[in-house]
C-alpha cells in the first residue's frame, strides 16, 4: 500500500507545506491538504474525510514534453484560424469604444522567468503608461496584503465593450498566438507582471517551473474572486498535479465557465 501523508495548512508557513510536498512526491508518497491555504481547491475539488475537506496529491507520472507541445500547436493554430473573421469585429468595437490602440501590450514573466511580450484586446480607456502601472503597481500592492479581494483592476476605466470582452474571456483571444510561439500553454499558471513577481511570496515562484497558459486551475477554481495567496497556490498545486489527463479537464471545464461570464471582471 502506497505511503499516505495528511496535512492541515492552517499556522504553517506555504513554503514549508510545499517544501513537503515536493519532498513527499519524490518519493512516491499521496499527499492530501486541507485548510484556508488550498479552501478554493478543497470546495472545488475536494473530498470528504473524517468532517474535512480534503484534496489529493499524487506522485505525477513522466509524460513526453512533445505531447503537450503537439496539442498546444494544433489547437491554438485551428484557434487562430478560425477566430480570424471575429478579429476585425472585435477590433473595431475596441476602436470605437474610446480614444486608444486596439490592443493592450505589455511584458510579463514565464516559464523559468524569462519575460515575452502578449496582447489583449483593450478593455480600459488608455491613461499614460507611467502613471497606469504606478496605478497598478500599487492595486497590487493592496491585494498582497489582504486590503482587496479578487483582481487587481479598476472598475471605472473600463469601457462598455470591454467589460463585454473580460466577461467573456474575448479580450485575452490574442494570446493564442503566444501558444503557437511557445512563450505559453494552453493550460498553466497565468502569466504575471514583472512587479507582481517581485511582490510575491517566494514559495510562488514554483509556479515558473512550467509554462504559463491560457487556463489553469485559478481561472477555473478561483476566477476573479479569490485570495492572492489561495490563487498562487492553485498555481503551485497545478506544477505538481500537471498531466495531460488534468490538462484536458482543465480546458473542457474552462468553456461552461466562460460561456457563463463567472468571474471575469
Amino acid at each position: 500500500m502506497d505511503a499516505v501523508l495528511f496535512l492541515n495548512t492552517d499556522g504553517v508557513d506555504p513554503e514549508t507545506i510545499w517544501t513537503r510536498v515536493e519532498s513527499e512526491l519524490s518519493f512516491g508518497h499521496s499527499v492530501w491538504l486541507s485548510g484556508a491555504l488550498v479552501a478554493s481547491l478543497t470546495r472545488r475539488y475536494g473530498v470528504q474525510r473524517d468532517g474535512c475537506a480534503w484534496i489529493k496529491l499524487t506522485p505525477p507520472k513522466t509524460q513526453p514534453a512533445w505531447l503537450y507541445r503537439a496539442r498546444d500547436v494544433i489547437v491554438s493554430s485551428s484557434a487562430l484560424i478560425l477566430l480570424a473573421p471575429l478579429f476585425p469585429l472585435l477590433a473595431l468595437a475596441v476602436k470605437f469604444s474610446s480614444p486608444g490602440p486596439v490592443f493592450h501590450t505589455t511584458t510579463v514573466i514565464g516559464e523559468a522567468r524569462q519575460p515575452f511580450v502578449w496582447r489583449k484586446f483593450r478593455s480600459m480607456r488608455v491613461m499614460p503608461r507611467e502613471e497606469d502601472e504606478a496605478t497598478r503597481r500599487e492595486q497590487f500592492r493592496a491585494y498582497v496584503e489582504g486590503k482587496r479581494q479578487g483582481k487587481v483592476i479598476d472598475v471605472t476605466r473600463v469601457t462598455r465593450i470591454g467589460s463585454f470582452l473580460r466577461k467573456y474571456s474575448l479580450d485575452e483571444l490574442p494570446q493564442f498566438w503566444n501558444v503557437l510561439k511557445g512563450d505559453m500553454a494552453l493550460v498553466g499558471p497565468r502569466p504575471c507582471l514583472p512587479y507582481e513577481v517581485e511582490m510575491s511570496p517566494a514559495w510562488a515562484a514554483r509556479r515558473f517551473q512550467v509554462r504559463p497558459g491560457l487556463t489553469g486551475v485559478w481561472q477555473i477554481a478561483g476566477r476573479a474572486r479569490t485570495s492572492l495567496v489561495e490563487g498562487l497556490a492553485m498555481d503551485v498545486y497545478y506544477r505538481y498535479t500537471r498531466s495531460f489527463g488534468t490538462d484536458l479537464k482543465l480546458i473542457l471545464a474552462t468553456l461552461p465557465v466562460i460561456f457563463r461570464g463567472e468571474g471575469g471582471e
